[in-house]
């Protein structure tokens, strides 16, 4: 438990009470963004986009983008920041709409393996915290009927123990799932299954499927990144 100390009258405890909570509920809503389920009645999602670009924005352009997510697809997204993974992500997620494209859509118990204390099950989730409320989105992620995941930096606001129930629910997943996340120990867990799974690599401004496992492609980076430091 975490005390917040409140300077002056009740007046002032209320402003800053007001404050804190109307932050915490963004954190929250910033959460909700980044983990996104889709519950589709279709079985898997084609993506055939020839190019995708911003308004006002000449300086990015995705192009050459064409995958699909089958029943049981398990990929991770990988690349640096700002080549367009969250973008991809929003394009399969139908939050953005391709320049060119053709897409088809081919408790209790559940809150406590997530690390929500018990006497907290019942309580509003407007009063839970940002961490809190992030349990309770993914046990509801945890059963529900969905076909395909997209997990957006889904580790944002937990501990260990939740991440790896995180892991513990992709694992049982029988759908698709495609994650974006900087926790490479996430990632390996997720593309365990090498025959199963694929990485896809953001850069350059397009997008590419990488020719082996979450392991090998950590490898190459390494090799890349001794190579820059001996040039």
């Amino acid at each position: 438990m975490k005390l917040h100390f409140y300077r002056g009258n009740f007046t002032d405890f209320e402003n800053g009470y007001e404050q804190r909570h109307k932050k915490m509920n963004e954190k929250y809503d910033e959460f909700v963004r980044q983990l996104k389920v889709v519950t589709q009645s279709g079985q898997a999602i084609r993506l055939s986009s020839r190019s995708f670009s911003y308004p006002n924005r000449e300086d990015f352009k995705l192009y050459d983008v064409d995958v699909g997510i089958d029943m049981g697809t398990l990929v991770a997204i990988v690349g640096p920041d700002g080549a367009g993974i969250s973008t991809l992500l929003n394009l399969l997620a139908g939050d953005l709409v391709p320049t060119e494209a053709n897409k088809k859509l081919s408790v209790r118990a559940k809150l406590g393996k997530f690390g929500l204390p018990s006497h907290k099950h019942l309580t509003p989730i407007a009063k839970l915290s940002g961490g809190q409320k992030a349990r309770v989105d993914l046990t509801s992620m945890s059963m529900s009927k969905s076909h395909i995941l997209l997990l957006d930096e889904p580790t944002n606001h937990l501990d260990m123990q939740s991440i790896d129930a995180l892991a513990d629910v992709v694992d049982e997943f029988t759908g698709g799932v495609v994650l974006v996340s900087h926790d490479s120990r996430l990632i390996s867990r997720v593309c365990e299954d090498e025959e199963r799974s694929q990485i896809w690599v953001v850069e350059n401004g397009t997008m590419r499927t990488f020719p082996g496992s979450f392991v090998e492609y950590k490898e190459e980076l390494l090799r890349e990144i001794r190579a820059e430091v001996d040039d």
